[in-house]
């Protein structure tokens, strides 16, 4: 190129200061207009850098220059900028893991970069700051101003992270006027300065993603505890400690718009990505800024809205949907709890909503194999559900059949039967013998009487389990083929195959019809059909 010029795009003003700083050095008149159109009749290639054009609110387009004698290069954590692209564009992501070694052993100004103790002890460095290479150039200035050695670094990082990624190196440090944690904090006072609602909604989203994993969030969430706000209204605590933009919406109708406006706003100053899947993720970093520059009753309080975001996201329902969803929040829910130790369990003073959350949990801890935690869990709900109801009330009873369900996968079936005869017992005397939760009871009890080989009694309770379904709610109903399906097993396990067999087709034909043929159900009657055929 014949000329190179740098012009600051982060505001309207950077950019006439560079454009007659322009003018001061090539002689000309102190206008912009004058400049851009000086460059679009030089005869000679050059090229023009709009560097940190990161502000979504400044259109730069009116600083190009027209014609086609240069090059105009923009750089950006701004994706709408892409717009301007006319010969395309390049994401710079984290650095390769061997990049980013390099370049703390130049920053730390290693003598001998090649040694693999070196490299190895540096590699950790770089994955802990997730290989950013603004991150990496403070550490590095940190280790070589002889705050800490390379190997001591994470020790220090996990102690004093706030502080350290808030440091600028005195030396070499004026390519770029930020750290890693004001580049942000720029951003998101930039974002407070809209004064708009999206903006507010934006850095409240940001705040609860923190406490997410920061990987996998899904619009998904928020739409099911919008659901969730309107079947559950008697969850008083549930439903205050949600977001502003969930608690605006009308019940009649879903609007995803102030979610993806949100969305739209921290992508635009590169807070969070967006993959073709339209997960969401936010770089770990940006993930630990976001907390640390909350105070610790802000914390608090967000924390408190995230776990109650998650509960009252989690469905009851056992579609194909609801089981993939409820195993996608399972790093959600490990993210979030372990921010405190006693996890959802520290909230007993909402009161019994507590215990509601605790048993959506378990139900996806359980669901992923996770056994003994949603175990654990259970014990403790109907621990407190006796002592604050009492023993036969339903929150209670219904409790102690989940947790028997806990205690057959894990083998402790003595336990799972003594449980589920007491909850039946209740239920027969509280309900009547043909009512749906009795009927549910008497479903697992008979599932406990065939794990502890009292497969006569098992099956005895299945057939009139089916047989009260199929006169009070009909074949198609789907606790009705439930009970069917429970009742091919019970008359398999009797040696009984012809009665199994004969059973399990119906059940198939029956499914395919009323859930349809790819329903998780379905799928489960097909699978004891062919394993039926195959005995046979």
């Amino acid at each position: 190129f014949w000329g190179i010029f740098w012009m600051d795009a982060s505001s309207a003003e950077s950019l006439e200061r560079g454009y007659l700083q322009v003018a001061e050095v090539c002689g000309l008149e102190a206008r912009v207009s004058v400049v851009q159109r000086w460059l679009s009749n030089t005869s000679e290639p050059w090229a023009l850098i709009l560097d940190n054009a990161d502000d979504p609110r400044l259109d730069i387009s009116p600083y190009f220059p027209v014609g086609n004698r240069g090059v105009v290069l923009i750089t950006t954590r701004n994706p709408e900028c892409e717009f301007h692209s006319t010969v395309g564009s390049f994401e710079l992501g984290a650095m390769a893991t061997g990049e980013a070694v390099t370049l703390l052993l130049r920053t730390v100004g290693a003598d001998n970069m090649s040694d693999r103790s070196i490299r190895g002890a540096a590699e950790s460095v770089v994955q802990t700051l997730g290989c950013l290479a603004l991150a990496i150039t403070q550490a590095g200035a940190v280790i070589r101003q002889g705050y800490c050695k390379m190997e001591e670094y994470r020790t220090l990082y996990s102690r004093r992270r706030k502080e350290l990624l808030s440091q600028k190196a005195i030396q070499g440090g004026e390519d770029y006027r930020y750290t890693v944690y004001t580049t942000w904090e720029v951003s998101r006072q930039m974002i407070e300065d809209m004064s708009t609602e999206a903006g507010q909604d934006a850095l409240a989203l940001l705040r609860m993603f923190s406490f997410l994993h920061y990987e996998g969030i899904s619009e998904e969430i928020f739409n099911r505890v919008w659901r969730g706000l309107h079947k559950n209204r008697q969850y008083d605590w549930m439903i205050s400690h949600q977001l502003k933009m969930l608690l605006r919406q009308s019940d009649q109708e879903w609007n995803v718009y102030p979610l993806r406006a949100a969305i739209s706003i921290l992508r635009s100053f590169s807070l969070i990505n967006r993959n073709k899947n339209d997960l969401i993720s936010v770089h770990p970093l940006v993930h630990s800024w976001t907390r640390d520059q909350m105070s610790a009753s802000q914390q608090d309080a967000m924390w408190r809205q995230t776990t109650a975001t998650i509960a009252l996201s989690i469905p009851w329902t056992f579609k194909t949907a609801d089981y993939r969803f409820r195993q996608s929040m399972m790093p959600h829910i490990d993210a979030c709890l372990g921010f405190r130790k006693e996890g959802v369990f520290s909230l007993q003073s909402v009161g019994e909503e507590c215990q509601t959350m605790a048993s959506n949990f378990a139900l996806v801890y359980g669901q992923v194999g996770r056994r003994q935690e949603a175990l654990q869990l259970g014990e403790r709900v109907v621990e407190v559900y006796k002592r604050t109801l009492g023993q036969e009330h339903y929150k209670t009873l219904h409790s102690m059949q989940i947790l028997a369900i806990s205690y057959s996968e894990v083998g402790r079936r003595q336990e799972a039967l003594q449980l589920a005869e007491r909850v039946v017992e209740v239920f027969k005397r509280t309900f009547g013998l043909e009512h749906y939760k009795t009927l549910h009871s008497i479903h697992n009890l008979a599932i406990s009487y065939s794990k502890v080989g009292r497969r006569q009694e098992a099956l005895q309770l299945a057939e009139r389990v089916v047989e009260v379904y199929k006169r009070t709610s009909g074949e198609e109903y789907p606790d009705t083929l439930r009970s069917m399906h429970s009742l091919v097993l019970r008359y398999s396990e009797a040696g009984r195959r012809q009665e199994a067999l004969q059973l399990a087709e119906r059940v198939v034909e029956v499914c395919k019809k009323s859930l349809g043929e790819e329903h998780r159900n379905t799928v489960a009657s097909i699978y004891t059909l062919v394993g039926l055929k195959k005995k046979s």
